[in-house]
């Protein structure tokens, strides 16, 4: 809103006066109008994560001192970055699943300038480990190939990578994949999340989920892609983790 008034007020004086108000004013105007912006939401955020985890049941730690997981896959594995800390989090439960919810932050040490960085973490604990698969925004080559769907539509809201597409055939359900392409055009905060299947966590990794609508809608997310896994992918996953080795003469 700021930014738009801003445009429409300099747009006029230069319709009438042939000029910008200022062209110290003219460059700086998506900085007036985002700064702010962002000092608000840091300054609401804790308060909406305290308030969602009341509301939905969940227990809120102002001061959480959790250990950051070491998973392998970003940002957790970011060489550069330095003081990687768990701010605030939240515990609880989505559907039949236990959850959390935390706030990372860390610097980023570029040797020419040291910047502040975020994201918000959503987690789910499923019954049993699966193999790797993301679904979402994803610069990492490690995951696999790009699996392909039957809807159009689902391709070009959601990328999804994996070494194995069987498997991800399998956890994309078509009813799975229209709840999905529903939610995503609900809420933008579920197109600009990376969703990622390591062991026996779903995973969310964002730089939003800081109002309580999109909290509530990256979990959502997150229950209907584990709702939608069939029962003989969990099976399967658990007789393969539990089967004997054969030694092979």
């Amino acid at each position: 809103m700021t930014f738009l008034v801003l445009v429409i007020v300099q747009g006029i004086w230069w319709r009438d006066h042939g000029r910008p108000l200022s062209w110290v004013l003219l460059p700086a105007t998506p900085f007036l109008a985002f700064l702010p912006s962002g000092l608000i939401v840091k300054s609401f955020r804790k308060r909406w994560t305290a308030w969602w985890a009341e509301q939905h049941g969940f227990t809120y730690h102002r001061a959480a001192d959790w250990a950051v997981p070491e998973w392998n896959f970003p940002p957790f594995t970011i060489r550069r970055a330095r003081r990687m800390r768990v701010r605030d989090a939240m515990q609880g439960s989505v559907g039949a699943y236990p959850a959390s919810f935390f706030h990372l932050t860390w610097l980023n040490n570029n040797r020419i300038n040291v910047s502040t960085h975020y994201r918000n973490v959503f987690v789910l604990e499923l019954p049993t480990a699966l193999p790797r698969l993301t679904m979402g925004p994803n610069f990492d080559t490690t995951v696999g190939t790009r699996v392909e769907f039957e809807s159009a539509d689902f391709n070009d809201k959601f990328a999804v990578y994996s070494a194995n597409p069987a498997f991800a055939h399998a956890v994309f359900t078509p009813r799975t994949i229209d709840r999905l392409i529903d939610l995503g055009r609900r809420e933008s905060a579920v197109l600009l999340t990376k969703f990622e299947i390591t062991g026996n966590r779903l995973v969310g990794v964002t730089t939003l989920g800081n109002r309580p609508w999109e909290i509530a809608a990256v979990f959502d997310v997150m229950r209907v892609i584990a709702d939608g896994i069939p029962r003989f992918v969990w099976s399967d996953s658990t007789a393969a983790a539990t089967a004997p080795e054969r030694n092979v003469a």
